[in-house]
């Protein structure tokens, strides 16, 4: 077979390749048994695809310089951009499908504020509250009000249908680190549909105030759920040029749902919105079907052939995948293993190059959810209605969706050209410096100090629409790629869907003591802590967070698995004295190594 592809190499060079096929043939740390080459068609050894490759490449290197070479450049152009466009259309179209769970989980949170309004017993008709006037036509049936309302709810009531949805999120991170590792990623995303579509029948269809509470619960489940498996889903199947700005398309998408759930719900009633998004997870599933799980996990349950087949699915069948597929099955086969959920939770927190990583990401959710996203979210509704006049409940939310949307889709190109570091950095300064002048203008507000920023009635505006673009691009959309970036493909679901779990409960956290730190520290106060928190997010990004851009998934991890091994000086190991400032500014080189 090797004298056939070689033919103008000599009867030495055959022999020569041929005796390297039989010493290599068996090296020492490869598993892999021999497969069919898509591109070359010949029966060797995984290990020496690379070798293959080149001598072809060469080959066709020398032919092209013997041919015709204008007819060679008048070709090749026309022939990368076409398989370029292909292979990112290979890798978008079944991130769009996974996404649709994203869309499901964007009307889910815009959900509550469509809800509660509507079954409140003194709530006007939408029809009264979007044109001031009492109904001219008399034939005319309010049916978002009166005439469906089987149950009314009390302020406490609407408070646990908007808490529940967080409770039921913690169970579904939980269960999304089992059903990752033992059924996939594409599988669990269906099955995660069950529930998804349970829950807004549930909802659609309630009688009393414990389906409402069930729906939600298990709307939550859902979300939570689709989250880690939808990011890690697309890192495994993306190339790292492409990594960022596909796993960033999850964020526009959730503000998409969230503003299709304020217009919709500002026509339809509440039972009827809700019918309306059952439809969602069904069709998730239905794309889904088209395409194969990530190459990773066929790798890790031992089904290489198929791997290869996902791999040539994902990329074209242009694209010469067989370097990428040696490297996905030589570091699942020689480097990691498949853990079960308890073996799982001990590794994590018994060797360092899992819980490194986890504590590391883990703290910068803390940051980001002490940001005060949600509190600023809660008090945009009522700046904007106290500096827009006599404002629509509705239509005010339906601005802020929008503005949060115009900060998602500024993202994807953004984390497709700048680090991550940098959007971290920026957003949360911009987010940290608009906290503290909202802060100032609330103090000045209520002490009637300050007379310049109390003023200034523009100001309060100016910063919380700085405050919705900033945030989704950068603090609170990144620590969502970072799950596929940060842990390793063994325990990548298991430590995602924890560090979902474990979000969503210290989310639950944020919002109880919200109302306990406004009455001991004051609006402004509150204001100016999540301030600080915004600014501990610079510096921590700064000393321990690794620059991951276009950096393949295994030199991510090798990072942290070297993190801590620094050999320091120190005059009780060694006769050398203590360490001058030369040794402190290496040691301190060596650190920024790691974040760079």
């Amino acid at each position: 077979m090797v004298k056939k592809m070689f033919t103008r190499k000599s009867e030495e060079g055959v022999s020569e390749s041929v005796s390297d096929l039989g010493s290599t043939r068996y090296a020492p740390k490869i598993t892999i048994e021999e497969y069919t080459s898509a591109s070359l068609n010949l029966d060797c050894p995984l290990h020496l695809s690379d070798r293959l490759a080149t001598d072809v490449s060469r080959e066709k290197s020398k032919k092209q310089e013997s041919g015709d070479s204008n007819s060679v450049q008048s070709f090749e152009p026309w022939t990368d951009s076409d398989s370029y466009a292909a292979n990112i259309y290979c890798q978008l179209l079944p991130v769009l499908a996974a996404n649709i769970g994203s869309l499901s989980s964007g009307l889910a949170l815009g959900y509550s504020a469509v809800l509660l309004p509507q079954l409140r017993p003194d709530e006007a008709g939408l029809y009264e509250l979007f044109n001031n006037s009492q109904m001219s036509n008399q034939s005319y049936v309010d049916y978002s009000t009166t005439r469906h309302r089987p149950y009314t709810i009390n302020l406490e009531e609407g408070s646990w249908i908007a808490g529940i949805f967080g409770i039921g999120a913690i169970f579904g991170g939980l269960l999304s680190a089992f059903l990752g590792n033992r059924y996939g990623r594409k599988m669990s995303l269906i099955l995660l549909a069950i529930p998804d579509i349970l829950g807004w029948l549930l909802v659609a269809s309630s009688q009393n105030i414990g389906m409402m509470l069930a729906g939600r619960f298990f709307a939550g489940f859902a979300a939570a759920g689709y989250s880690p498996n939808i990011q890690i889903f697309v890192g495994e199947i993306s190339q790292p040029m492409h990594r960022g700005w596909l796993s960033g398309l999850t964020v526009p998408i959730t503000a998409i749902g969230v503003l299709t759930m304020y217009v919709v719900g500002s026509w339809l009633p509440w039972h009827f919105a809700a019918a309306s998004c059952s439809p969602t997870p069904i069709l998730m599933v239905i794309c889904l079907m088209f395409y194969w799980d990530s190459p990773y996990w066929y790798a890790h349950s031992g089904m290489d052939k198929i791997a290869h087949e996902a791999l040539e699915q994902f990329r074209g069948s242009d694209m010469d995948i067989d370097q990428e597929m040696f490297q996905i099955l030589h570091y699942v086969k020689n480097d990691s293993q498949n853990f079960w959920f308890l073996e799982g939770l001990v590794k994590l927190f018994s060797e360092k190059k899992y819980f490194k990583p986890f504590v590391i990401l883990n703290s910068l959710f803390i940051l980001m959810l002490f940001s005060g996203k949600f509190a600023i979210d809660f008090y945009a509704v009522e700046i904007f209605q106290h500096f827009g006049g006599n404002m629509n409940e509705y239509l005010s939310a339906v601005i802020i969706a929008f503005i949060s949307l115009i900060g998602s889709l500024l993202y994807v190109p953004m984390v497709k050209r700048c680090s991550r570091k940098m959007l971290l950095i920026m957003s949360s300064l911009v987010m940290g410096i608009s906290l503290l002048l909202l802060g100032l203008c609330l103090y000045s507000h209520s002490y009637h100090s300050l007379q310049v920023l109390s003023d200034c009635d523009w100001l309060p505006m100016i910063c919380i629409v700085s405050y919705m673009v900033a945030a989704p691009m950068g603090l609170c959309s990144i620590p969502f790629i970072y799950i596929a970036e940060f842990y390793p493909s063994e325990m990548r679901s298991l430590m995602g869907g924890l560090t979902i779990a474990l979000s969503n409960l210290e989310l639950f956290i944020v919002v109880k003591t919200f109302p306990n730190l406004e009455e001991l520290m004051g609006d402004h106060g509150t204001f100016w802590l999540y301030s600080f928190s915004c600014f501990c997010a610079i510096i921590f990004t700064l000393s321990y967070v690794p620059e991951t851009k276009d950096k393949e998934l295994a030199k991510v991890e090798n990072k942290f698995a070297k993190l801590g091994k620094v050999n320091r000086a120190s005059p009780w190991v060694t006769p050398l004295p203590s360490p001058s400032v030369g040794s402190v500014r290496k040691l301190h080189f060596k650190t920024h190594l790691f974040t760079k």
